[in-house]
């Protein structure tokens, strides 16, 4: 469906309008391309680094080495994207920035997606172009899609999965059921949208028996996307529960109650009520306002829900269940938050609302893109540690570590296991998360032991023991001081200084 020529009296936007709807969609596609690039790959190189993305590219590198998940270390998320990012590092090489890359080209895949689906709804590629704009300065996107974290590839595989719901193709189905389990396969939770997608199932296919059909259908691809799960369940059933679900339940001593104020306290700070987590509260806020008067106007107008908002309510409240939660976990609903208000919009323009509001969207969108630096700034310099944080600084101490480590003696010991993804060193063996040891507090010794969590005594024996001729004392984790008098106790000695970051090494005699 078109939409209404603009009057004379915006002639303006009526020929922007135009020379969108007309020009090849090569050019269109290729300029939103550009555009993201010139956003997210900055991103990717300059963002400061996320502590989890240290124990994901380790991992990432174990399992190309043929480790397995669980089985030979511990790691509290599903299993695909150490695969899918190892896989990439075997081609690339074992690099930060090009994993990072790699996030940053799923990040342009999503929003190119998000512009084509936009434009289907609308009616128009006006609206798909602006819907890809406000996607990619968006705060929470921009901040945390470009790095190694669980959330930009199961965003990607789950919009897809609903993207591909709006072809013709009779296996639709089936595609976007294994779509939707690759996007659990990432992260666990991403499983609470599954009867968002049954509902619009039963709502869109009419016919009986072509509904079970294309039931069954979905419920393939589903159960063929998670099969590999079962696998790692079969092998040891314990520690995969304890690795997926488990370790959730230790995770902080909270309580149900400190639990549900912290939950809350997030929430109040996103949307700009209780303080604010910088551009992104006002951007979030704008953006779920519009969503609550378009599914406010849909429920006075009696229509079906629309399958976009079903998972952005879906994703919004199952991102409340951890303990405690963080605002970077919204960033998932964001596309089809944005592609639901933009759809709104669209559709008050088809009812003939006037240039006002026209003028007013313009200035919104402007406002929108123009706060945006003030996070830009905030990812990339706005910590009081930048120095400890930035790639440049990390990799110059894997290139420390590499100077001191033996070939006879490849291991290493670091609360934080990202100074080693790109060195020749191997990370003691217990120690591959940077949660781990604080996971061992919670379990008793053999459970330690089956889980591969290092736990604190055993540590100290590595250091008496002097087990690895290098140890890394870094700004990441808040307990590592307690180590330094114990190491140099045990004969190490500082032999490098990086920033904040300490390397110590073992004297040939072993004593101080």
């Amino acid at each position: 469906m078109a939409i209404p020529e603009p009057r004379d009296d915006n002639g303006g936007s009526a020929t922007v309008t135009r020379r969108i709807d007309q020009a090849h969609p090569t050019v269109v596609y290729g300029l939103l391309a550009i555009l993201m690039a010139a956003v997210f790959v900055p991103m990717s190189f300059f963002r400061l680094i996320d502590d989890d993305e240290g124990a994901y590219l380790l991992v990432s590198r174990l399992v190309v080495e043929g480790r397995l998940p669980y089985h030979d270390f511990f790691y509290p998320q599903m299993f695909l994207l150490p695969y899918v990012y190892g896989a990439w590092m075997k081609l690339v090489g074992y690099s930060w920035y090009g994993a990072r890359l790699l996030s940053a080209f799923f990040s342009i895949a999503l929003g190119l997606l998000l512009y084509r689906q936009a434009a289907h709804l609308a009616g128009a590629r006006v609206w798909g172009v602006l819907a890809a704009v406000l996607f990619t300065f968006t705060s929470l996107a921009f901040g945390w899609y470009p790095i190694i974290k669980t959330f930009v590839l199961p965003t990607l595989l789950l919009f897809a999965a609903y993207a591909v719901l709006s072809t013709p193709s009779r296996w639709k189905w089936l595609a976007s059921g294994a779509l939707l389990g690759l996007a659990t396969d990432c992260r666990v939770y991403v499983i609470a949208v599954v009867p968002a997608f049954v509902v619009e199932l039963y709502l869109t296919e009419e016919d009986v028996k072509h509904r079970v059909m294309q039931l069954a259908r979905f419920g393939v691809g589903l159960v063929l996307a998670l099969l590999p799960n079962e696998l790692f369940f079969l092998i040891e059933p314990d520690t995969f529960l304890f690795n997926i679900v488990w370790n959730q339940v230790i995770r902080t001593d909270l309580g149900f109650l400190g639990g549900m104020k912290q939950k809350i306290k997030t929430v109040r700070q996103l949307l700009a009520i209780d303080g604010a987590e910088g551009v992104t509260s006002f951007q979030f806020l704008l953006i779920f306002f519009l969503n609550v008067v378009a599914w406010v106007s849909a429920a006075l107008s009696r229509e079906r829900p629309a399958l976009a908002s079903t998972i952005a309510v879906s994703l919004l409240l199952v991102s409340l269940v951890p303990t405690p939660v963080y605002a970077q976990y919204f960033c998932m609903p964001i596309p089809f938050l944005v592609i639901n208000a933009v759809a709104f919009l669209a559709k008050l323009a088809r009812e003939g609302s006037g240039p006002r509001l026209r003028h007013v969207l313009v200035s919104l969108t402007i406002i929108y893109v123009l706060v945006s630096p003030f996070d830009l700034y905030h990812y990339t310099l706005g910590r009081s540690n930048v120095a400890d944080t930035r790639l440049p600084t990390i990799r110059a101490v894997g290139r420390a570590i590499d100077r001191e480590v033996r070939a006879g003696r490849p291991f290493a010991i670091s609360l934080w296991p990202g100074y080693l993804v790109e060195t020749r060193a191997s990370i003691l063996p217990g120690m591959e998360n940077h949660w781990a040891m604080m996971f061992s507090r919670s379990v008793t010794p053999h459970e330690a032991e089956q889980f591969k969590l290092m736990s604190y005594p055993a540590l100290v024996r590595h250091f008496q023991q002097h087990t690895v001729d290098v140890i890394v004392i870094g700004d990441w984790a808040s307990d590592s001081q307690w180590m330094r008098p114990l190491i140099v106790k045990n004969g190490y000695v500082i032999k490098d200084r990086i920033a904040s970051t300490e390397i110590y090494t073992l004297q040939p005699d072993g004593r101080r």
